[in-house]
């Protein structure tokens, strides 16, 4: 969802930045980049970890939750553009579509009704809670066995590399959304690269990718 859905990693990385700051650390916006992808609890163990953060993580988090909700409240949340046509797309296709976000289930929801596309996904998972969250396998392994399809009949759609390292462990083929605000001219064995959704033509016998 973030990054691929939702516009939300400019109100992810400030919202993280407000929660340093307070604590006197200042890092560059691409110091961010390496965690895109991951849950927020991993997230913040890491940079607890990283940084030396003088609080714990469910500190950490609380504070992050406020800050980023704030931002929300006042500006509001924005489409990656074309993604709303692509899921639209698909379902008319009549492709079966999962969301595996590693945001928590309630934003999840929020985000989807929103944008109108809630009832477009036949499973909806979140793996703030998981033990094993991307790029680890296990939430596209459980999306997929809900759809009870096998890994060759699935395609991902993923912005962060954390994103695709977990597609391509569960063995399904990835679609990468190259932000260049955050990718520019990503490259990855096996993976196809997109700038743009337009790009993604879905039709009734399959994906295909324009140039």
């Amino acid at each position: 969802m973030d990054g691929v859905i939702v516009d939300s990693e400019p109100p992810i990385i400030e919202a993280k930045q407000q929660v340093l700051a307070a604590f006197g650390v200042h890092q560059p916006e691409s110091y961010h980049f390496k965690f895109m992808g991951m849950s927020f609890q991993a997230i913040w163990d890491n940079m607890r970890t990283e940084l030396n953060l003088p609080v714990s993580t469910e500190e950490l988090l609380k504070r992050y939750f406020k800050a980023y909700q704030q931002l929300i409240d006042a500006n509001g949340q924005q489409p990656i553009p074309g993604s709303l046509a692509l899921i639209n797309g698909l379902a008319a296709q009549g492709y079966r579509l999962a969301l595996a976000s590693s945001s928590p289930l309630a934003d999840i929801q929020r985000t989807l009704t929103a944008f109108g596309v809630l009832d477009r996904f036949e499973v909806v998972l979140s793996g703030y809670e998981l033990a094993h969250p991307k790029p680890a396998p296990d939430i596209f392994n459980m999306a997929r066995a809900k759809l009870g399809l096998q890994p060759n009949q699935c395609v991902v759609v993923e912005d962060s590399d954390n994103g695709i390292r977990a597609a391509q462990a569960a063995g399904i083929q990835a679609i990468a959304f190259d932000d260049p605000r955050y990718h520019p001219q990503r490259t990855a064995p096996g993976v196809i690269g997109v700038t743009s959704f337009k790009q993604v033509v879905p039709t009734a016998t399959g994906i295909s990718i324009t140039d």
